[in-house]
């Protein structure tokens, strides 16, 4: 009779392991293992034991120590004899094989009390291993305070390495974990992180919300995404299908298109003509903006610059303001500004990009 191991999972040699198995004779007194190094592709081992000890143990499992010899990197093959309490040995059991590889890095890019600031987060994960064992693939579980199941991103094969957690609710506390498996099938597993979400207002544009509708035999999708046509002067002509030749046109957005409170706008354009008006915001009441395009030498400029002009009327205050000053922008350049109120009080910068730089 012999015993039979159970599958032995990948483990670290520095921190040792339990080896379990079936046996079905006589009651356990001692277990030998014994151990030898695999050459992996063959079907004849090599019986050097590099481990070979006996413990005193009743139970169906060998421990093996952090202080055993076994090296990671390196592909074993195991044995288990039973020995009883009349010091008789079972036949050697089957070989069963199993790899010890070096703890790998497995981490979130959330740390524990972080707080997050919105009602949305991209989770990066992190993977390192030292014998280049690969990560085959992984899962981000979120949990509400009271530990229940919030989301989850269901196996993610390791082609991205990132996960967006969302529906995040202000003044909450949530637990956040990631489990994932290697190619030979080591378990890993993070801890629970606990992390506070504390936001002014919940960012959610991209949220799509289905509502069943039985009566009807029906499902609503509702979209807080916002969609506004603007009305052109005359037909808009594309460039690359990317940008709009606004030269000799103009397009104005009406229906659809309101900003409440404080906000920042940006705003990316090339080929603007000299002293030309790029922008006009309204409420249709008693605020606006107007920007336009400048060329010229300005004190302290060092030289011939661009700049944004920014004339804003708010509050029955009319004020003008400028940019900062940026070089005269070349044909491989576009310019990108950004308007930004507070209060009452307008700000602008801008700043010189690469026409081929995408929006992340």
């Amino acid at each position: 009779m012999k015993a039979t191991i159970h599958p032995i999972e990948p483990f670290d040699a520095s921190l040792g392991t339990t080896i379990r198995f079936t046996w079905n004779g006589n009651q356990i007194h001692k277990v030998r293992c014994s151990i030898c190094e695999n050459e992996l592709g063959t079907s004849v081992f090599n019986e050097d034991y590099i481990y070979n000890e006996t413990i005193d143990i009743m139970k169906q499992e060998f421990i093996i120590p952090p202080n055993s010899g076994l090296k990671n990197g390196i592909n074993y093959i195991c044995y288990i004899t039973v020995i009883d309490a009349e010091n008789s040995e079972s036949d050697r059991s089957d070989p069963s094989q199993f790899y010890c590889f070096t703890t790998p890095v497995f981490q979130l890019s959330i740390k524990n009390n972080d707080v997050i600031r919105s009602s949305s987060y991209e989770v990066g994960l992190s993977y390192a291993q030292a014998e280049n064992e690969e990560l085959q693939s992984y899962s981000i579980y979120l949990y509400s305070y009271q530990k229940t199941l919030i989301q989850s991103s269901g196996t993610v094969y390791d082609t991205q390495s990132s996960y967006l957690i969302s529906s995040l609710e202000n003044a909450n506390q949530y637990y956040i974990r990631a489990a994932g498996i290697t190619k030979h099938g080591m378990h890993l597993e993070t801890r629970d992180i606990l992390f506070t979400v504390a936001y002014e207002n919940l960012q959610s544009f991209s949220t799509l919300e289905l509502n069943n509708m039985p009566d009807l035999g029906a499902v609503e999708l509702r979209s807080n995404l916002i969609s506004t046509e603007g009305q052109s002067d005359n037909p808009v002509i594309f460039i690359d299908n990317k940008y709009a030749d606004l030269r000799d046109n103009s397009v104005v957005f009406q229906t659809g298109y309101q900003i409440e409170g404080d906000f920042s706008h940006v705003f990316k354009l090339f080929d603007c003509k000299i002293n030309q008006k790029i922008l006009t915001l309204s409420d249709g009441n008693k605020t606006q903006i107007d920007c336009f395009y400048r060329e010229g030498t300005f004190d302290n400029s060092s030289g011939k610059k661009a700049v944004i002009e920014l004339t804003a009327a708010s509050s029955d205050v009319n004020y003008v303001i400028y940019s900062n000053y940026f070089e005269i922008p070349t044909d491989e350049q576009c310019i990108c500004f950004c308007t930004t109120r507070t209060g009452n009080f307008f700000d602008i910068a801008a700043l010189l990009l690469p026409k081929t730089t995408e929006r992340k």
